[in-house]
Parts: C-alpha cells; structure tokens; sequence
C-alpha cells in the first residue's frame, strides 16, 4: 500500500513492538551528507537499515510513518573523542543518564575512550539507549599523559619499546576493542608552569599500529605538536586528536599526512578559551541550569587568557584553515568531559566553530557525518542516507546544511533503525 494509506505517523518515540517495524520517514528535507543538495523525500527504514529512498514508495503492511513534512534529515552525528565518568558505567539506567545528552544533539555515535578492556563486556551487555558506542583500549608511555590518576593508570597501557608494545597489544586485542587511543605527545602546551610529560617514540607507536590495523581496528593519537604530528603520520596513525598547536601546519606535514591517508580531529571545542567564550542562546538551551550558572559566572568573572592559551587558539584556528585548504579529511572529535565541554554540546559546538573558519553549514555537518564515519573506517556502512546503510538518523527542524543553528533543533533521532527516546 502507498504511503498514504499507511498507519498515521507516531507522535514521539514508540512502543517496543512498534520500533521492531519498519518505519517511513515521509516528506523529510534529505540531507543526505554525499555533499549533493538536500531534496523531498521519504526513507523507508527496516532491520535496522535505510531500505528505500525516493517518493511515493511502496511500504509493507504496518509500517509506521512519520511525517516529517517541513523537517531535515540529515545522518545522525558522530563524536569521535570523548571521556565518560566511571559512574555512568554502573548500569543501563546510568549509562542512558549520561548519554542522553548526545542523543538530544543528534549524535548517534561517540568514541569512549576512559574505559578498560575488562569494562567492555559489561558494557556491551547493557539494553540502554544509547549512541553507537565505539569503545577504545589506550597505552601511553610510564609519567605521559593519560596517567595521570590512579584509574587512568590502572586503565592504560603503558609501553617504552616495540617489544612492550606488541606484547601490550596482544593483551589488548583480547578484549575486542573497537579501536585504540594512544597517549603519544607529552608537551603540556608551552605553559611555563606545566613541565613536558614523557612522549612515545616512532619504532613504539608503529609496533601498536601494526597490530592494530592487522586486527582490522583504527589508531588514534592524542598528538599536540608538529613534529609529533609527522612522528605519528610516519608510525601510520589513523587520525590525529587534539590538533596541532605548537606551529603552523607545513608542507611536509600535510605530505606526510595525505601519504599516510591521516585525518584530523582538532577537538576545537577543549582548547577554546573559556574565559572569553560567549554561547548563542541555541546553545545555552543544551545545558543543564547548574552548567548555565557555571556559564555565566565564569563570564562574570572577566578573566584574561593566559598568553600561551592565546598563542595556541590562534595557530589551531589557522591550522584547520590550512588543513581544508589542502583537503586533509577534519572529522569532529570533542575531548568530552575535559570541564566546560558538556555532552552533546561540544559536537554542536565543534562544528560551529569549524563554519566560522571556512567551513560551510553543509560541509560542517559534512565532517560529523561522512568523514568521521570514513575516518573509522565505516563510509561503507554508515554516515550518509543511501540505501543499505545504518539507519542513524536526526530530524531537525529548518535548514541546518544552510542554516547553522537549526542544527540545534533536533526533533527525533534514530539508531541502528531504532527511534531512541529524548525524554528523561
């Protein structure tokens, strides 16, 4: 039967046995990230995967059918670098709490990396709404960063020498993960009264490459300097977080990276100076009213930047510049859970801040859909709306690939085919 004569649209998130059937989405605005124009359409979602698009499409008997006249669809977000509170990891009920917020900004998939393997299992096991979770071992060096507390250092490995490295990995590789994050560059950001912590060197990170990419699993690095960058892009690294902030991105630099196929995730939105941040009233609506109140009193208090928290917001900015110029893929990546990046929130405001130094509305939404799902390695699976791709899905109101801030006006979000719940 068309789809007008199908059963009437669901008003919110719905029952279990009605998520278990096929769903049209009908009349949406498709954005569908490919970087073609948006365009009247309707998507048939089924097993969890984009069935159909296209207009006036035949749907089997029962399918549920929202009407998303008015509305965009766009792929729902990723963020590919993010820390999570032990507590959240208690139960499902917790582990809902504590994602909910990203589901709420249409992020449908997130990168964990404040776990350990023998966490994985538990985790995995829990019913909950939730993102795509993607979950990440990491290793450091003895002192680097990433080891700085008692559960930080009981949850990373921490290797000098190839041979450590292989021998970590295969303790590692045994609890499956989804990836690995290594802790690589020690330079604590040129502030004087914060010495550099141990850095790992080029034979060591390639070892854990190595193992890595032969498991079939992505490297990301937390890498903070240029010559860090190249170390890392020589060692095959899949992508490198936090940004380069010590100098200007060089030639070499971008050589080494489109040799290697190495991405960037600036996580912008953690070394944005706080003291001088201003939130548009889109964005103030995201927080809790405790994070408002943090918000305003820290803008109240009228603090200046130190100068090495200048100098380095100034080269990152100008980095990313260079680096869209050169067409080094940028992907989103927050730092989540660093204080004053609230879940959900930094995605949103990574991306902002990606359309105000040379991106467009589209583009920015671009990188937190299809590139970041390229950068996992999963552009086959997910990350756009075309027929037999994951169902993650976000309705918004507007024109978001036009429009920044209607990205805000997140209606409904599906995973996996599932429409999840944005209620508490």
């Amino acid at each position: 039967m068309r789809v007008l004569m199908a059963v009437a649209a669901l008003a919110g998130a719905g029952t279990a046995e009605a998520q278990e059937r096929p769903t049209l989405i009908h009349g949406a605005r498709v954005f569908d990230g490919t970087g073609a124009r948006a365009k009247i359409e309707d998507v048939l979602i089924a097993d969890g995967r984009i069935a159909r698009i296209g207009k006036k499409l035949r749907v089997p008997e029962g399918t549920a059918v929202v009407d998303a006249t008015g509305l965009t669809l766009i792929p729902g977000l990723h963020d590919l670098h993010i820390h999570t509170p032990r507590e959240a990891f208690a139960d499902a009920a917790a582990l809902h709490r504590f994602y909910l917020p990203y589901l709420r900004a249409g992020v449908t998939s997130i990168n964990e990396f404040s776990v350990s393997g023998e966490m994985m299992a538990g985790i995995r096991a829990f019913q909950a709404d939730t993102p795509r979770l993607t979950l990440a071992i990491r290793l450091g060096v003895p002192g680097g960063h990433g080891t700085e507390s008692k559960f930080t250092q009981a949850i990373t490995y921490q290797v000098t020498t190839p041979e450590e490295a292989h021998a970590a990995m295969a303790k590692a590789l045994a609890f499956k993960p989804d990836m690995i994050k290594v802790f690589a560059d020690g330079w604590r950001y040129g502030d004087p009264n914060r010495p550099d912590k141990p850095s790992m060197d080029e034979p060591t990170l390639a070892a854990i490459v190595a193992d890595a990419h032969k498991a079939g699993i992505k490297v990301m690095t937390h890498t903070v300097t240029l010559e860090g960058a190249k170390l890392a892009a020589r060692a095959g690294v899949d992508a490198l977080a936090h940004g380069v902030g010590d100098a200007l991105v060089d030639d070499e630099l971008i050589g080494l990276m489109k040799k290697h196929h190495m991405a960037y995730v600036a996580t912008l939105a953690t070394y944005e100076p706080l003291e001088t941040r201003v939130l548009a009233p889109e964005e103030i609506a995201l927080l809790s009213p405790e994070a408002q109140a943090r918000e305003a009193e820290r803008l109240a208090k009228g603090e200046a930047v130190a100068p090495y928290d200048s100098r380095r917001w100034d080269i990152m900015r100008e980095n990313i510049r260079r680096l869209q110029v050169a067409r080094i893929r940028v992907g989103v990546g927050t730092d989540t859970g660093i204080e004053g990046v609230y879940p959900g929130f930094g995605a949103l405001r990574e991306m902002r801040w990606l359309t105000q130094l040379g991106f467009t509305p589209a583009e920015a939404i671009e990188a937190g859909t299809r590139v970041s799902a390229d950068i996992m390695g999963r552009h086959k699976t997910e990350g756009t709306i075309r027929k037999g791709m994951r169902a993650d899905l976000t309705l918004t109101g507007g024109t978001p690939d036009l429009v920044f801030r209607d990205l805000y006006d997140v209606k409904r979000v599906w995973v996996a085919g599932k429409e999840v719940s944005l209620a508490d």
